[in-house]
C-alpha cells in the first residue's frame, strides 16, 4: 500500500500545520502535540496481505482550560495515485486516463417498500466518472451511516482500484476529487464538527479503510470480502445467524410452533422472537409493539413465566434464543420516559431518543441488556434503531461543541457493543437500524446485519428485487441476512439465501401452514444449512438483468471457494422470461482438473473440465418461468 495516512483538521480557525507539533512515534502509530495539551493520535492499522491499511484519529485535551477550537475534520486527506496500473483498461485512455467511483445506494424510504421500482434501488451501485478537476461528495441521510448511502467506494482507473470505506456508524462525508492527470483526492470525516474540548476530554472521530488492488472489480470486491471475513468480523461464518422467525405471539402460541417444528423437523440455529414481547399489557404485542418501547419487561399477560417456558422449548429443540430490542430510543409515557426525563432528546415525531452520549444511559442500558441475556440465555442480541438522530443531535450542541454529542453518542454505542462482546464471548449481535442503516466498517466489527432491508417487511416483498439487491449488497460484504416469507415457495426463499438467513414463513397470526408446507420448510431448512457455508465466500455476478415490471430474463451468481475447489451456482428464471438455457462462463478454476456438477433440484451430475467451464461455460436449464436452479461444482481429487 503507497497510500500514507494523512488527515486534516482547522485549528484555532486556521488549517493544522504537522510542523508546529511534535510527532512521536508510538506502538498504535504516531502522536501529535501542538504545545498547548491538546493532543493528536493517529491509530493505525495494516494488512499486508490485503494491501490495505486503516486508521482513526483520537483528540486528548490534557490541559486545565478548554482547548483551542477543533473543526472541519478530516480524518482521511489522502491522494492515490493510480499510474502505471497493469489490468483491465490500463493504457487505453492516455496520461490523464478515465478515473470513475462506483458507489452504492443505501436503504430508501420505508414509503418505498411498497413499491418494488424504488425498492429496487436500495444497494444499486452507480458509475460516476470524475473528468480532470471534477468532484463527488457523498453523505447519508438523517444520521444513520446507510441510510440512503452507503459507506463504501470503489474508484477505478486504468486497471486499478483502490475502496475506501467509512467507519462511522451516524453522520460521516465522503468527497473524491481527481486533481491532475493520476492523483485522486480522498478526504472523509464526520460532516460537522466545530468544538472545543474540556480538560480531560479524550474523543474519536470515524476511521476510514483503504485496500488498493489491480485487475477487474470482482476481484477487488472479493479481496475486500476476504478481509473483512477474515480480519474485521467478529463472527465466523457458522455463528451467522439461521433463524426460524416469531413476532408478537403469546407464550401459548410460541410453544404451539415450537412443537410444531419439532414434529416435522424444522429446526435452525436460533428462534427469533422480535418486537412485541415486552410492555405492561393492553393490546396485543403484535399491534402495539412502538408502544411499548421504552417499557422494558416481559409483558405478564401474555408470557406469565416471563417467557423461560419459551426459552426451555427452544433449547430442547436445539436452538439459542435470537431477542430484538430497540434500547436507543422510547415512547411518550413509558417508565423510561416517566422515570428518566433527563436522559432524553426533546421530542422528535412519535419518539425520544435516549441521551446514549451520557455514560449513565450506556451503563443503564448495559445492565438492562445484561439482565435479559442473563435471564433469557439469549444467543443472539438484536439491536434495532427506528429512527433518525441527526436533528436532535444538531440542534441540542452547545456552543462550540458543535458534532459533540453525535460523537460521543457513536462513541458509547461503540462501547455498549464492545462491553457486550467482552461479557458474553459467544454472543452474537444482530445490528437492525430500520433495515440495514447503519451498516459501515465499524459495525461490521461488532456486529452483523441479519435484516438488511425492511423490504423484507412486507409478505409479499418482490424476491426478483431481493435478487437484483444482492448484486450490490454481495459484491463487497460478506456477513449480511435475507429474510424470506412466503411459505411454500422456493423461488422466493432461495432469493434472499444469504451468509445468514430467517425462514419467517409462520409468525404471528398467520394461519397454521399445511403438512405438505411443514415438509417444504423441513426440506429448504436442510438445503440452507448444506449450502450456507458458500455464501460468504467469493462472489462472482453471472448474470444481472436488473428489475422490470416485466419480470423478464434471468438472474444468476456464483460463490466460489478456491481453497476448496468448489463452488455453487443460483440462476433465477423470471417469470417474464421465455428462454430455457443459459451459459455462464466460470472463471479462475484449474483449467487441467476435471469438476463434477451436482444438480440439486433433480439430484443428477455430471463431469467438465475446468477449461470447459471456463471457455464453453456451465449451460443452466430451467424449463419454466419462476423457477431457479442451484448447481454445486466440486473438483475432483
Amino acid at each position: 500500500m503507497d497510500i500514507v495516512p494523512r488527515f486534516s483538521f482547522n485549528y484555532r480557525n486556521k488549517p493544522f500545520d504537522l510542523a508546529d507539533a511534535k510527532v512521536t512515534p508510538a506502538d498504535y502509530g504516531r502522536l501529535y502535540e501542538p504545545g498547548d495539551g491538546l493532543r493528536i493520535e493517529l491509530h493505525i492499522e495494516e494488512w499486508p496481505a490485503y494491501n490495505a491499511i486503516s486508521w482513526t484519529l483520537w483528540f486528548e485535551n490534557t490541559g486545565d482550560r478548554d482547548s483551542g477550537l477543533i473543526s472541519d475534520i478530516r480524518d482521511c486527506d489522502a491522494a492515490w495515485c493510480f499510474a502505471g496500473g497493469s489490468g483491465e483498461g490500463a493504457g487505453t485512455t492516455g496520461r490523464t486516463g478515465q478515473v470513475a467511483v462506483f458507489d452504492t445506494s443505501g436503504n430508501a424510504s420505508y414509503e418505498s417498500y411498497l413499491l418494488a421500482e424504488k425498492t429496487v434501488s436500495e444497494f444499486s451501485v452507480h458509475r460516476k466518472v470524475l473528468p480532470l478537476g471534477a468532484a463527488a461528495d457523498y453523505h447519508p441521510n438523517g444520521g444513520r451511516s446507510a441510510s440512503g448511502q452507503m459507506p463504501f467506494f470503489d474508484v477505478y482507473a486504468r486497471g486499478r482500484g483502490l475502496i475506501v470505506a467509512v467507519g462511522w456508524s451516524g453522520q460521516w462525508h465522503a468527497s473524491f476529487s481527481h486533481l491532475d492527470g493520476e492523483i485522486v483526492q480522498i478526504r472523509t470525516g464526520l460532516e460537522y464538527t466545530s468544538f472545543k474540548l474540556h480538560p480531560g476530554e479524550r474523543i474519536r472521530t470515524s476511521s476510514v479503510l483503504l485496500m488498493e488492488y489491480e485487475g477487474t472489480r470482482v476481484r477487488g470486491g472479493n479481496i475486500f470480502r476476504r478481509l473483512i471475513k477474515n480480519e474485521l468480523c467478529p463472527y465466523t461464518p457458522d455463528r451467522y445467524p439461521f433463524a426460524l422467525e416469531g413476532m408478537g405471539m403469546t407464550t401459548e402460541k410460541h410453544l404451539f410452533h415450537l412443537e410444531k417444528f419439532r414434529q416435522h423437523g424444522i429446526k435452525a440455529d436460533y428462534y427469533w422472537i422480535d418486537a412485541g414481547w415486552y410492555g405492561k399489557g393492553g393490546a396485543p404485542g403484535a399491534s402495539d409493539w412502538y408502544k411499548q418501547v421504552g417499557n422494558w419487561q416481559v409483558r405478564p399477560d401474555e408470557h406469565p413465566d416471563g417467557l423461560k417456558d419459551v426459552v426451555r422449548a427452544v433449547n430442547d429443540s436445539g436452538m439459542r434464543l435470537l431477542l430484538w430490542m430497540e434500547p436507543e430510543r422510547a415512547y411518550p409515557g413509558t417508565d423510561l420516559v416517566v422515570d428518566h426525563p433527563d436522559w432524553l432528546y426533546p421530542l422528535d415525531g412519535f419518539y425520544l431518543l435516549l441521551r446514549l452520549e451520557k455514560d449513565e444511559v450506556r451503563e443503564y442500558l448495559f445492565d438492562l441488556i445484561c439482565g435479559f441475556i442473563d435471564r433469557l440465555g439469549i444467543g443472539c442480541f438484536r439491536q434495532d434503531f427506528n429512527m433518525e438522530p441527526l436533528q436532535s443531535w444538531r440542534i441540542t450542541d452547545e456552543m462550540y461543541r458543535g458534532g459533540i454529542n453525535e460523537i460521543k453518542y457513536i462513541m458509547n454505542l461503540y462501547k455498549l457493543w464492545d462491553d457486550l462482546r467482552a461479557r458474553y464471548p459467544e454472543l452474537v449481535i444482530d445490528n437492525c437500524a430500520s433495515g440495514g442503516r447503519r451498516i459501515d466498517i465499524e459495525s461490521l466489527r461488532r456486529a452483523i446485519p441479519v435484516w438488511r432491508t425492511d423490504a423484507y417487511c412486507e409478505p409479499d416483498c418482490d424476491p426478483d428485487v431481493i435478487q437484483t439487491q444482492s448484486f450490490g449488497f454481495e459484491r463487497l460484504i460478506p456477513c449480511s441476512g435475507g429474510v424470506c416469507k412466503k411459505a411454500g415457495d422456493t423461488y422466493a426463499t432461495r432469493s434472499a439465501y444469504a451468509p445468514a438467513y430467517v425462514g419467517s414463513w409462520w409468525w404471528t397470526d398467520r394461519p397454521t401452514p399445511t403438512e405438505e408446507q411443514f415438509e417444504w420448510m423441513a426440506k429448504m431448512c436442510d438445503e440452507y444449512r448444506a449450502l450456507r457455508q458458500y455464501f460468504s465466500c467469493d462472489f462472482y455476478p453471472l448474470e444481472n438483468c436488473g428489475w422490470s415490471y416485466a419480470h423478464g430474463g434471468w438472474a444468476a451468481y456464483r460463490y466460489d471457494r478456491p481453497e476448496q475447489g468448489d463452488g455453487i451456482v443460483i440462476a433465477f428464471r423470471r417469470e417474464g422470461s421465455n428462454c430455457e438455457t443459459s451459459r455462464y462462463p466460470l472463471e479462475g478454476l484449474d483449467n487441467g482438473s476435471i469438476y463434477t456438477v451436482n444438480d440439486v433440484d433433480s439430484g443428477g451430475s455430471f463431469e467438465l473440465s475446468g477449461s470447459e467451464l471456463a471457455d464453453n461455460g456451465l449451460v443452466v436449464t430451467i424449463p419454466e418461468p419462476r423457477m431457479s436452479r442451484i448447481l454445486l461444482y466440486r473438483k475432483k481429487a
